[in-house]
């Protein structure tokens, strides 16, 4: 079947049942969005591809409707009602993204900087967004509320803190060694009226733990800074009961203190989201 045939063949099925273009239909509309793109690929110019272009064009109307409804929603502090048809599930491993981050992206409307140098210094390591679906699962397993302080290590463009604060109310903070994404994240969450979230330039080794209930990691540094980094929080554990929220290779390191528990049946897992909490 020629790839003008596979676009009608869509096309007539879209237009036989058009629940995606109700505004909550998000998920439905990027599955369709993404078959459309991938059949264009190699279909001719003509009547078909035509035709596709315009139901894309229409659907990303819709999401743009949804994306400043939602935004609005969120401004009035209403952002996890507005949010709450997407958040259920079972949550998948891997670092991977879905549909719930196309979603965010839209949003909150992040404008991502260019990096004059993007690689990072020894110890560090390459930002990438936690995937949405990790927030939302470390939020319920940690039993992250209102009543909270979150620090993010490593926030990159503040999706972390945006999302927490979002569909917790916590008060929310980033530490990041990028100004400009500092800058980013700070426009993006001015512009949603989250006053509760605040971002930082500077180094994690040095930042401001006093007060922080809850330290989320998506392994931002290896060796020698992760281990500073730990000794802080650790000392800070003295004080009070934590919860250490963990992504990525850094578990295996969290799992081997005797100060953290964690009642997940793996706490090495590198694939999902791990909770510590600290022993008393």
């Amino acid at each position: 079947m020629s790839e003008s045939a596979v676009l009608n063949t869509w096309i007539a099925r879209l237009l036989a049942n058009e629940g995606w273009r109700e505004p909550a239909a998000f998920v439905d509309r990027a599955d369709a969005m993404d078959r459309l793109d991938l059949h264009l690929v190699g279909a001719p110019y003509g009547d078909a591809r035509d035709r596709a272009e315009r139901l894309i064009e229409a659907m990303e109307a819709i999401d743009r409707d949804l994306f400043d409804h939602l935004r609005q929603r969120i401004r009035v502090g209403e952002g996890r009602q507005a949010l709450s048809p997407w958040l259920g599930g079972a949550v998948s491993p891997g670092q991977h993204y879905d549909a719930l981050d196309a979603l965010l992206a839209g949003v909150l409307a992040i404008d991502e900087p260019e990096i004059d140098d993007p690689s990072p210094p020894p110890e560090m390591v390459f930002y990438q967004p936690t995937p949405a679906r990790h927030i939302v699962d470390g939020i319920r397993r940690a039993s992250i509320s209102a009543g909270d302080i979150v620090l993010d290590l490593g926030s990159g463009l503040g999706h972390v803190p945006m999302l927490v604060h979002v569909l917790t109310g916590a008060r929310t903070r980033g530490v990041e060694r990028h100004p400009a994404y500092v800058d980013s994240a700070a426009r993006a969450a001015s512009a949603l009226a989250l006053g509760g979230v605040s971002f930082v330039a500077g180094d994690a080794r040095e930042a401001r733990l006093a007060g922080v209930d809850v330290f989320y990691l998506f392994t931002p540094f290896l060796g020698g800074v992760l281990r500073d980094v730990l000794a802080r929080i650790e000392a800070e554990a003295a004080s009070r009961p934590l919860r250490v929220v963990v992504l990525g290779p850094c578990a295996r390191t969290f799992a081997r203190m005797p100060w953290l528990r964690s009642d997940d049946p793996d706490p090495s897992a590198t694939d999902r989201i791990v909770v510590f909490r600290s022993s008393p």
